[in-house]
Formats: C-alpha cells, sequence, structure tokens
C-alpha cells in the first residue's frame, strides 16, 4: 500500500471479492465496502462513540462496547440518529482501489 499526498494505493480489485474486506492503512483499521452506488467506501473500523473496535456481524457493522451497529455500506448508525462512521471514498483506476483525500 502505497501512499501519497492523501492518496493511498490499497491494491487491486481483484484482490477483494468478499465484503466488508479488512484493510489496514498506517496501522488504522478500516473496512472496506461495497457502496450503494455501485462503488467502494473506506470505513473507519473505530466506533466514534466510545473507540471501540467495528466488527462485522451478519449484515452490519457491531461495536461490542455499547451495541453501536452501523449499515455495512453507507457506515450510517442504525440505532443512533445523526451519528456514522468516518470514511474515505475510494475511486478505482487501471484496476487498482485508490482511497483519496481525508477521512469524513
Amino acid at each position: 500500500m502505497k501512499e501519497l499526498d492523501n492518496v493511498t494505493d490499497i491494491g487491486s480489485v481483484d484482490d477483494y471479492s468478499d465484503f466488508p474486506a479488512e484493510v489496514l492503512l498506517d496501522n488504522t483499521p478500516y473496512w472496506l465496502v461495497r457502496a450503494p452506488e455501485g462503488g467502494y467506501r473506506l470505513l473507519l473500523a473505530i466506533c466514534p462513540h466510545a473507540g471501540g473496535e467495528i466488527r462485522p456481524m451478519n449484515d452490519v457493522l457491531f461495536c461490542p462496547l455499547h451495541f453501536w451497529t452501523f449499515d455495512s455500506e453507507t457506515g450510517a448508525c442504525v440505532n443512533v440518529p445523526g451519528e456514522r462512521l468516518m470514511s474515505r471514498n475510494v475511486i478505482v483506476r487501471d484496476r487498482r482501489l485508490i482511497a483519496e483525500g481525508p477521512l469524513v
């Protein structure tokens, strides 16, 4: 994984077939997910509430500390309105997945 000016090559599209896929960038855990519009997105695997480690559970992402649950495509919290996982945009360039921009 190569990072240059807030742009990170996270691998070939062919490297990822099951989603969410665990990705580690600069010792920070993310989940690579398929976005509802058909692209990709990186969701930070750290709960915004208490910093717990987000894990996949059935068809959602789940924090075991206080049971916050997140949509596995958008990162929106399903049980606490207005909360969400931070994310990075991912584009496909020459069949490579490129994370770009800061966490938002």
